[in-house]
């Protein structure tokens, strides 16, 4: 699940949301200005008294791993991928970390996105 939450959240929220972060095999927790996002799986989330509180959420979300690292003075490496997926209607949210980055694809769309990431790569090794 992707997840919403306020940012003025008392302590404990935020507590929580750390905690529920650090659950299951991928989560994430971003603090930003306006809001805090939170990605975790959707049984934690599903299991959370955070729900009352969220802003909003969306999911469920399949996750793939871009399984290389990349430096990060690398520049415009994602864009193919993006583009290759937007042409084929499905929809991507980023999740970047140190040394790997993420993609979340909606569930459902989680094999016909393998497929179009597995034949760009095939192309670009014509």
């Amino acid at each position: 699940m992707l997840v919403s939450l306020p940012r003025d959240a008392a302590a404990g929220t935020i507590g929580e949301a750390a905690a529920l972060a650090a659950r299951g095999p991928f989560s994430a927790l971003v603090f930003a200005a306006d809001e805090i996002s939170l990605t975790v799986p959707v049984s934690v989330w599903r299991a959370s008294s955070l729900r009352a509180s969220a802003l909003g959420e969306s999911g469920p979300w399949a996750v793939i791993a871009l399984d290389l690292a990349i430096d990060l003075d690398v520049t415009g490496y994602l864009a193919p991928a993006a583009a290759r997926l937007a042409a084929a209607g499905i929809p991507i949210v980023p999740q970047c970390a140190y040394r790997k980055d993420y993609l979340l694809v909606r569930e459902f769309d989680r094999d016909r996105a393998i497929q179009v990431l597995e034949a760009l790569i095939a192309s670009c090794r014509d």
